[in-house]
């Protein structure tokens, strides 16, 4: 049937281009539906959503499993029942967001400046979702005749000199004020202002956080300046940095690398062409990730960034597939058809090898590590789906009819064949130097240890994060520890031995490294006399002490110093603590605070990334083995795909930094990449193999077909990842700079490394195949091939 009778007649043009029959574009209506199914269910998961920032999320570690015992599960479990239990009968300090207020030209005690201070405090009390203030004006301090009056008087006017003066020195005689409310030289004081039970999570989080930064915004008084910190405040700011940033330089970054991209195939429609797949499919994996109630946080939030990329090289793969298709006069339908038996098998592998990869995760002890892993490994298979069926479909409408598919970037293509051609030149000392190098830089990586610091997921000129660096200098820090104390039931919690022992743990927490300014009974009760103490009445330290159940808590404050540091000083503190406990009987102490399970397990759950890596690799190469029928094929692409990440793991340690959530994530996007080239450039080896031709004429053949994906792909994403780098908040820039480290370092494994190791292995395996070794029937190494020229074509040489 002539092409013209049918709605396709446009699509005939071209000089000898041979029309596909007229059923052939069947796969397109098949294609069409799946995609439009695909979509609504993506559509339905993004409709449910959700953004949890809540710490615990990131810090629960999972059930007990055969990997690991139920002791680790339950201990952990414990210690978030201490937490939730001090929280219900001390306050929770977790939820307290940290006003700090400061007169940098003198003294805060001052009028009109302290009667303003007092009506912002009366005002903060009003929001609904606050239960709590606490100020320099609700403490109180005992009169001449024995009754409780205010250290600051109540006044409904402005107080005068005298008043202020005798307030000021009452305020820096009182332990409840004096470095804990009040810094040293007067100008600065802290309102903690407590929320209610929820509102520090999301998604009542950001009404509460954003109805205390309106307040504070209308507070006028001269000379004073107020800031807004503490963990709630801190969190709110870091999810509101995370997702501004991920917008703003995800754009970015796409704009640019579709920018690139259109010059470089000096064709608008091609690249529209190779850009909307992978863009869908990120939107599909996040609808993945809703559709299973997957929550998104700092990890599952860079999902769609890895469906990108995976996706990004793909659909340039197929793009280039096509157009040597088109060049030789094929018809775009039959190209886009021959393309997804070609490149789709590879793109299908590489999606299975990655999904297979990440879901190795799962093994992680850390619940959260799971979560990604099974999220990541969905995303890889909506990329691949989206890839594999949207870019052929596109090309083959009238969209992209006649050349307009572009031109391959000559230049891309040059250089992969100069860089190739060198490696396989001189592969035994680059085989050799890669791999001692790869050694190398391994040895000096696995000396990277994870550290994570608060303030480094924050915009480096947020308030909130100048605010945090300056609580931790003025009062020791904004995150707190508690100590928990249990004693016998013939010691009295008015007695100097529980006085004594509150006084020996304050002496613990003064003396380590990162923690200072405890607060206890102890601190209210030392300069009481004896008989005032035995009046004293427990409501009125009801935050300190519950006589009912023998329990007393010591609260100090804790300064950002690092998940790394916090973890040694945790350490020493409980070391100290067991001794203490041994030299009384009948006495427990508990080291508690989200701060402690923090700085244990975000390193955990670092070390659970960074660790699962290992496994990610092992379960790579046995699937790349059994998809090439090469058990030696599996092996040795490891050392490209291996060398990337310790490049990554020795530029941390040589420029000083350590692994934190953020730039741990690079590792597994660089493998993906380096995965995702060497599947395209083993399966292009392994079909010119087939032709009898030598592995290094069958290599030169397979980096002409490929060469230009994997530079084009490298060269896109890395100005992709650029755009990163200009971020404000330093976890960000730094995960944009090793991703751009990691994309340069797999396409050059890819293009030089791979070369050299395929050609000497080769070499190797051949020179035992004359001995009879079992492997001579390897279909990618072994014996020398027999060269036959394949149909119309000579047998190149080697």
């Amino acid at each position: 049937m002539p092409v013209r009778r049918t709605n396709m007649s446009r699509l005939d043009s071209g000089p000898g281009r041979v029309p596909p029959p007229a059923n052939f574009g069947k796969w397109r209506q098949w294609s069409l539906l799946a995609v439009i199914l695909i979509s609504c269910m993506a559509g339905y998961g993004l409709s449910r959503i959700r953004i949890d920032d809540d710490l615990r999320s990131l810090l629960r570690s999972v059930r007990p499993t055969s990997l690991f015992s139920a002791s680790d599960a339950t201990r952990v479990d414990e210690e978030f029942a201490l937490i939730d239990a001090i929280g219900n009968r001390f306050g929770a300090p977790d939820r307290d967001c940290i006003i700090r207020v400061n007169r940098p030209d003198g003294d805060i005690f001052h009028e009109p400046g302290l009667s303003q201070l007092r009506s912002l405090v009366k005002d903060l009390e009003q929001l609904p979702d606050v239960s709590q203030v606490r100020s320099m004006f609700e403490v109180r301090r005992q009169g001449v005749a024995g009754a409780l009056l205010p250290v600051i008087p109540k006044s409904a006017g402005q107080l005068d000199a005298q008043s202020i003066t005798e307030a000021r020195a009452r305020a820096h005689e009182h332990p409840l004020i004096s470095g804990q409310l009040l810094s040293t030289d007067g100008s600065t004081a802290l309102c903690i202002v407590r929320l209610t039970a929820g509102a520090d999570k999301p998604p009542r989080l950001g009404h509460a956080v954003e109805s205390i930064e309106s307040t504070l915004s209308v507070f006028d008084a001269e000379g004073i300046s107020v800031q807004l910190t503490g963990l709630p405040a801190l969190r709110h700011q870091a999810a509101l940095a995370l997702r501004q940033d991920m917008l703003i330089f995800n754009s970015l970054g796409l704009t640019l690398a579709f920018i690139l991209s259109a010059t470089l195939a000096r064709s608008l429609r091609s690249t529209v062409v190779a850009c909307i797949p992978p863009a869908v499919g990120a939107v599909w994996a996040m609808g993945i990730l809703g559709l299973f109630g997957a929550p998104i946080n700092l990890l599952t939030s860079v999902v769609p960034s890895l469906a990108l990329v995976v996706g990004t090289c793909d659909s340039i793969h197929f793009i280039e597939d096509m157009r040597r298709s088109v060049r030789r006069g094929t018809h775009q339908i039959i190209a886009s058809s021959n393309a997804i038996r070609r490149v789709g098998t590879a793109c299908g592998l590489t999606s299975i090898v990655t999904a297979v990869g990440f879901a190795s995760l799962a093994a992680a002890r850390i619940e959260a590590v799971r979560t990604f892993g099974i999220a990541a490994a969905a995303g890889a298979l909506a990329s691949f789906a989206a890839v594999t069926l949207l870019t052929p479909l596109l090309a083959s409408t009238q969209f992209c009819q006649g050349l307009r598919l572009g031109r391959s970037w000559r230049l891309a293509s040059r250089i992969a064949g100069t860089l190739t051609a060198f490696s396989i030149r001189h592969a035994r000392p680059i085989a050799a130097i890669g791999l001692v190098g790869t050694l190398l830089l391994t040895a000096i990586g696995i000396q990277v240890d994870a550290d994570n610091r608060v303030v480094d997921s924050l915009p480096r000129q947020a308030k909130s994060s100048q605010a945090l660096v300056a609580v931790d200098k003025e009062f020791g820090g904004v995150m707190g520890v508690d100590v928990v104390v249990r004693w016998p039931e013939d010691v009295s919690w008015r007695s100097d031995e529980l006085l004594n022992t509150l006084n020996d743990i304050h002496a613990i927490l003064n003396t380590a490294e990162a923690t200072s300014r405890p607060l206890s009974l102890a601190s209210v009760t030392n300069s009481m006399p004896p008989r005032v103490r035995r009046r004293l009445s427990a409501d009125t330290v009801n935050e300190m002490v519950d006589p009912d159940t023998r329990m007393a808590i010591v609260r100090a404050r804790v300064r950002d110093a690092g998940s790394r540091q916090l973890e040694t000083v945790y350490a020493d503190i409980r070391t100290e603590l067991d001794a203490l406990a041994a030299t009384r009987d009948g006495w427990h102490f508990d080291l508690s605070g989200m701060s402690v399970i923090s700085a244990r397990n975000i390193r955990q759950l670092i070390t659970d990334l960074g660790g699962s890596l290992l496994l990610e690799v092992a379960v790579i190469a046995i699937i790349l083995a059994l998809a090439f029928r090469s058990p030696v094929a599996g092996i040795v692409s490891l050392i490209p795909n291996v060398f990337p990440l310790a490049v990554i793991a020795a530029v941390l340690v040589l420029t000083g930094r350590s692994l934190d959530p953020a730039t741990v994530i690079v590792f597994n996007v660089c493998l993906g990449l380096a995965v995702d080239d060497t599947v395209h450039v083993m399966a292009a080896l392994a079909r010119n193999r087939r032709e009898g031709v030598s592995i290094a004429s069958a290599m030169r053949r397979a980096i002409v077909e490929t060469g230009n994906p994997v530079v084009l792909g490298g060269l896109v994403l890395g100005v992709g990842f650029a755009a990163v780098t200009v971020s404000s908040v330093p976890s960000l820039a730094g995960f944009g700079r090793l991703a751009c480290a990691a994309i340069a370092a797999a396409t050059v494994a890819e293009l030089i490394l791979l070369p050299a190791v395929l050609v000497v292995t080769d070499d190797l395996l051949r020179r035992s195949a004359r001995l009879g070794r079992a492997w001579k029937h390897d279909p990618i190494f072994g014996p020398a091939p027999t060269n036959a020229p394949v149909a119309g074509m000579t047998a190149p040489s080697t």
